[in-house]
């Protein structure tokens, strides 16, 4: 059950129109209706406030698999250790890319720099090496960016 759901529910079930609700929330009807129809979210004060008027808890309210008050558990901790893992991958793939431009950077302004001073064989392998950095940097950038 969803946010807006929970709203129509409580203020019927409290025989509330639209009107009253905002009475009590310091907010206007059309407030009210936006949220109720989905367009539009309550901000974090009005959320708490909601929760008081239909003495329900704000996780309820926010989260939509409960259909009920008191529906909130911890979780399972094996899911919050994968979800865990996969962020702390992601921020690893992020590290990565950013270390890679940076190398990519320093590599491309030494081939630069040693072609400047007739060094060609020096620069040749400064620019590969700076070739790979980007590469490594876009991998480790769509590893990122992926979508789970």
């Amino acid at each position: 059950m969803t946010l807006s759901d929970k709203i129509v529910r409580h203020r019927k079930a409290n025989g509330w129109s639209q009107e009253e609700l905002a009475e009590r929330l310091y907010v206007s009807r059309q407030a009210v209706s936006r949220w109720e129809n989905g367009s539009a979210l309550p901000d974090a004060e009005n959320i708490l406030q909601i929760s008081k008027l239909f003495n329900v808890s704000a996780d309820y309210l926010l989260n939509d698999g409960c259909e009920k008050d008191g529906d909130i558990s911890a979780g399972d901790p094996v899911e919050k250790e994968k979800d865990t893992a996969a962020l702390i991958k992601r921020r690893l793939h992020l590290i990565a890319g950013t270390a890679s431009v940076v190398a990519a950077v320093f590599f491309a302004a030494e081939a630069v720099s040693a072609c400047f001073y007739a060094n060609v064989a020096a620069g040749a392998a400064c620019g590969a090496v700076a070739v790979l950095c980007t590469f490594n940097t876009v991998i480790q950038f769509a590893l990122y960016f992926k979508k789970r």
